[in-house]
């Protein structure tokens, strides 16, 4: 990429999603290099802004936070969704992405045996959303047995379900939309930005976490709650909290919702044209040459 980058006559600029906070040396020269050739270095997250000034040797006027972008559907009702998919009068708590380890799902599993409370009408259902990472092959399968082998050990048959596919954009937006709770029990502490996260931030959920960097950032305005890392007990807690105290949840989804409204697509592309259009005003020779 830096040779492409070093043969342009036009303005660059990089978008980055996934910025780590302990770069091997040529991870850290290859930002650092893209940094120093770009108008504008554009990144998803406020806490990523430090970590690129410091770490990277990215200029701080160069470095631009824009949301991860959402895309705008029509918002449906949640009963409606419910009902069309057969999940009537459950309470639903959901996850979605590639499986595999480093999601904490079997915490999440666990936590939901301890929220079910050996309660066999229990009416909550946790949805695991999404296929195994096919990058993880063996690894991956079996990862996804084991949270196979938690649900049947905890008898949560009636309370866990895997929809083990890939999911279109069309119905994660579905789920999420169906969905009381979305959960993140990650385990990876400094992971900086997170698409499952921002979706459903997007879609005004109540939002169950672990306080990896990006959740703490968007769950800062009391629109969820976070748990500890690898801690059943504590996702237990939260998840009840919510579940128990209606106007807690709806509250939640609130303030959800109205940051949400900031990342669809059409704000984010817009912000995107803002900054190009500040480049171009600012040096017009440079986009003449084209």
């Amino acid at each position: 990429i830096l040779d492409l980058v070093n043969n342009l006559e036009i303005p660059v600029v990089t978008t980055l999603h996934t910025i780590l906070s302990e770069p091997d040396p040529e991870q850290r020269h290859i930002i650092n290099e893209l940094g120093k050739k770009s108008e504008k270095v554009i990144t998803m997250a406020q806490n990523t802004k430090q970590m690129l000034q410091s770490i990277y040797g990215v200029e701080l006027g160069k470095i631009e936070v824009i949301h991860h972008g959402v895309p705008q559907k029509l918002i449906r009702s949640r009963e409606t969704l419910k009902k069309k998919l057969g999940y009537e009068n459950r309470q639903i708590i959901s996850t979605f992405g590639l499986i595999g380890p480093g999601k904490g799902i079997e915490h999440g599993i666990e936590a939901i045996a301890k929220v079910v409370g050996g309660n066999t009408t229990s009416d909550v259902l946790y949805l695991i959303l999404g296929q195994t990472h096919p990058a993880l092959k063996e690894e991956g399968t079996a990862y996804r047995n084991k949270l196979e082998g938690l649900v049947n050990k905890f008898d949560l048959s009636r309370n866990i379900s895997f929809v083990n596919k890939y999911l279109s954009k069309d119905e994660i937006i579905q789920y999420l939309q169906l969905s009381d709770i979305y959960m993140t029990p990650y385990l990876a502490k400094d992971q900086a930005v997170s698409g499952t996260l921002a979706y459903a931030v997007g879609y005004g959920k109540a939002i169950v976490s672990t306080p990896y960097l990006y959740a703490k950032e968007m769950l800062s305005e009391g629109n969820g709650l976070l748990a500890e890392f690898s801690s059943p007990d504590s996702l237990a807690d939260c998840i009840k909290q919510i579940l128990q105290d209606p106007d807690k949840k709806a509250m939640m989804e609130r303030k959800t919702a109205k940051i949400g409204r900031t990342m669809y697509w059409n704000k984010v592309a817009l912000h995107y044209t803002n900054v190009l259009l500040s480049i171009i005003t600012a040096a017009p020779h440079k986009i003449g040459a084209v």
